[in-house]
This record gives C-alpha cells, structure tokens and sequence, in this order.
C-alpha cells in the first residue's frame, strides 16, 4: 500500500469530516494543523444540542435565502468556526484544509470560506487555508477577505444608485 503525502492525507481527512456534517444543503470539513499534528476538526452542523437540520428542515431553504448571504439566517455553525472552537490552544501559524460537499448530490465541491468564517480565521492568525481540489496549492486568508470585500463591493455597484464606493 502507497503512503499519501501530508497535504492530501489532511484534505482526505477533511472530506470524512464533511461526511459528518447535518447541513442539508452542503457540508464542509475543517482540519487545523501544526507542521504534521492535527490540533481539532470540525464540520458542519448545529450547536450542541440543538436539533439537526435532517429534523427540522432548512431555514435558508424555506426562505429562499441565496447561497453566501445572510449566514445567521441559518441553524448551522460552518466547519471551520466549530474547528477554532473544538482547538484548545492558539491556532496561530497553523494551516486549515477544507473539504465540502454538497449534500444533494453527494459531489466534491471547491469552496473557500464565508466572510464571516475569513474573519475569524483572520483574528485566530490562521497562516494559510488548503482546499481540497482547489488549483491554487493554498490561499491565505487574507486573499480570502480581499475577494470578499471585491464581491461586496461588485454587489453594492450593482444594486446602488450611487455607484460604488463613492456614496455619502
């Protein structure tokens, strides 16, 4: 039997950790690493002792709320948030490998993470963010908070009558 590297081993772990998740819509991994130690996974799903979205349905769903908006609009706490709570000690310097899935179709989907889990990475002084079957070998998370902003940005053009950045 072949030995996998590092990286893939982590993002593999990371898939089985989505595979956990109680999010009926898509289902994300979070695995934190220290050199070659795992410090804490996480995955998708509700607060401890909350009931499962299985049993309740989906918020968002019923509600129509579009994919990346509004995330307190749902019962969920995101994988990489219950990775940073389930870490006992500092994550600073450490790396983050994700995995998700989308739960309809059981398919392998390429995701960063929301705005809101960018931040708290940010603030957790996570060095660098892997994402399964991403091109790009990682990403940091600042890359991740300038496209977020980038987007926000595009949205507010879109939808201002003032164009952007230069309202009052």
């Amino acid at each position: 039997m072949t030995r996998t590297d590092r990286p893939t081993y982590f993002l593999d772990l990371a898939l089985r950790c989505a595979q956990q998740g109680t999010c009926i819509r898509r289902n994300s991994g979070a695995v934190i690493v220290d050199g070659t130690r795992i410090v804490s996974t996480g995955y998708t799903g509700t607060p401890v002792g909350m009931p499962h979205c299985a049993s309740l349905g989906c918020y968002r769903e019923e509600h129509r709320v579009p994919a990346g908006k509004n995330y307190e609009a749902c019962r969920s706490v995101h994988a990489e948030m219950n990775a940073l709570l389930q870490a006992r000690e500092s994550v600073a310097g450490m790396t983050m490998y994700l995995a998700s899935l989308d739960v309809a179709t059981g398919a392998e989907i390429v995701r960063g993470p929301c705005m809101l889990c960018t931040k708290l990475l940010l603030n957790a002084g996570i060095a660098q963010v892997v994402i399964r079957g991403d091109t790009v070998p990682f990403r940091t998370p600042e890359e991740f908070y300038r496209e977020h902003l980038a987007a926000m940005e595009a949205d507010w053009a879109a939808c201002s009558p003032y164009g952007g950045s230069n309202h009052a």
